[in-house]
């Protein structure tokens, strides 16, 4: 059986206890202090359940990153270039953070 520390974790870092979280997921504390310890397994739906409240990555929760938004997140590929055309033949350029927030926005006339 599979023992996720992090259910633990993520449930004690917002203050919560397990009969808390059990309705959250929709079960009773028993089933859920057997999940924490690796007793029962968890079903996947109850997984994606934790994961969107916690706001985490399904494979954090599974212990397969450290990183709380999964695999493969590359830190490099937090902006995205945006290129938008004007009605004036001109070109804004915008840098957008995953946040939505913007970086930097140029503007190129042709």
């Amino acid at each position: 059986m599979e023992y996720y520390p992090r259910l633990k974790d993520l449930r004690e870092d917002k203050d919560l206890n397990q009969e808390q979280v059990a309705k959250i997921i929709g079960t009773d504390q028993s089933y859920y202090a057997k999940y924490e310890k690796g007793i029962r397994p968890i079903s996947f739906e109850r997984v994606i359940k934790l994961a969107k409240f916690y706001n985490v990555s399904i494979d954090y929760i599974a212990g397969l990153t450290n990183d709380k938004r999964g695999i493969g997140y590359n830190k490099q590929q937090q902006n995205e270039n945006i290129t938008t055309p004007d009605n004036n033949n001109g070109q804004y350029n915008i840098t957008q953070n995953n946040s939505g927030g913007l970086n930097n926005i140029s503007i190129k006339n042709k």
